[in-house]
């Protein structure tokens, strides 16, 4: 259960990274062309202005706005409602693959220079990237046990037998 984590993982996992999807979610649900167009950044002498998007593009970033929605509630119902912690460590190593996977991706439509170029990266990108690598970086300290080790668990209504 989440409430096992030490308090910086548990800060992550449980609050930034349920916003953070959140984030992803609502913009590609709401604004599915800005969206699109905001994968990748525009340098300044390209036309960075927004297009309609054809109709199976929309309707695909929306779909993958409600997988950012479905994450959202995976994480929640695990992370809020799991009273083991090696369900939680298994949801997390699924993560940190993942992150592998969405970064990989994100870096190869961006190519080597677009990728190194962070001061050139749109808020589009810092979410792709930067949070991206933020929360591979803190799942990997965290099941390394950088952070040090797991709280006891406590058991509410238990009662002591002596």
């Amino acid at each position: 259960m989440a409430s096992q984590l030490p308090p910086f993982p548990r800060f992550v996992f449980t609050k930034f990274e349920p916003f953070s999807l959140l984030s992803g979610f609502l913009p590609a649900i709401l604004s599915p062309d800005w969206f699109t167009h905001e994968q990748l950044t525009h340098p300044p002498s390209s036309s960075s202005s927004l297009i309609a998007y054809p109709t199976a593009s929309r309707t695909t970033t929306r779909q993958l706005g409600n997988m950012y929605f479905l994450a959202f509630l995976v994480g929640v119902g695990v992370l809020y409602s799991s009273s083991e912690i090696k369900v939680v460590k298994n949801y997390l190593i699924a993560l940190w693959v993942a992150d592998l996977g969405h970064m990989m991706i994100t870096a190869e439509a961006l190519g080597w220079e677009g990728t190194m170029d962070v001061s050139g990266w749109n808020a589009m990108t810092w979410g792709n990237l930067g949070v991206t690598m933020f929360l591979f970086l803190t799942r990997s300290a965290y099941l390394l046990g950088l952070f040090g080790p797991d709280m006891p668990r406590i058991v509410k209504g238990a009662k002591k037998t002596e």
